[in-house]
């Protein structure tokens, strides 16, 4: 990396840490999710997980916010977080974005997925399975049909 690749990626990180931090916490496939907002560098030297684990146990919320909050944490009891699709471990700018308002005013977003396992499937889903099944039914029957996958 060139002295002037890393004068501009030193200059990026500073912008970022002076960005106020959107964190968005989705339980399960939900469109629309819990979101928390820390003060430019109220954020930078906390993990991740702990910043989720503060917004998840704030006080005072609407009652939208609680069902989120309640469904989020069913979501967690015997799920994960994920950012981007990996577990989450490390600091918020990690798996930050940066983004605009209509108005024009950038901010960093962490969008959170709280996924749980489907009943009778699991974590270890075996794909080269549901592939030869899939393939076998094909053989078969001559069509795939998105209703015969397990």
């Amino acid at each position: 990396m060139s002295d002037i690749e890393l004068k501009k990626e030193l200059q990026m990180d500073e912008a970022e840490k002076l960005l106020p931090l959107v964190l968005e916490i989705l339980p399960g496939h939900a469109a629309e999710g819990l979101i928390d907002i820390y003060e430019p560098g109220s954020y930078t030297a906390k993990s991740l997980r702990k910043l989720c684990d503060k917004t998840l146990n704030k006080k005072n919320l609407s009652i939208e916010e609680q069902l989120i909050v309640e469904d989020i944490k069913r979501q967690l009891d015997g799920g994960k977080l994920l950012s981007r699709g990996q577990e989450i471990e490390g600091t918020a700018l990690e798996y930050a974005v940066a983004e605009q308002t209509e108005a024009g005013e950038k901010y960093l977003y962490v969008p959170i997925r709280a996924i749980k396992p489907q009943e009778g499937g699991g974590w270890d889903c075996n794909i080269d399975k549901i592939v030869k099944y899939r393939i076998h039914l094909w053989e078969k029957t001559g069509k795939l049909n998105d209703e015969t996958v397990a």
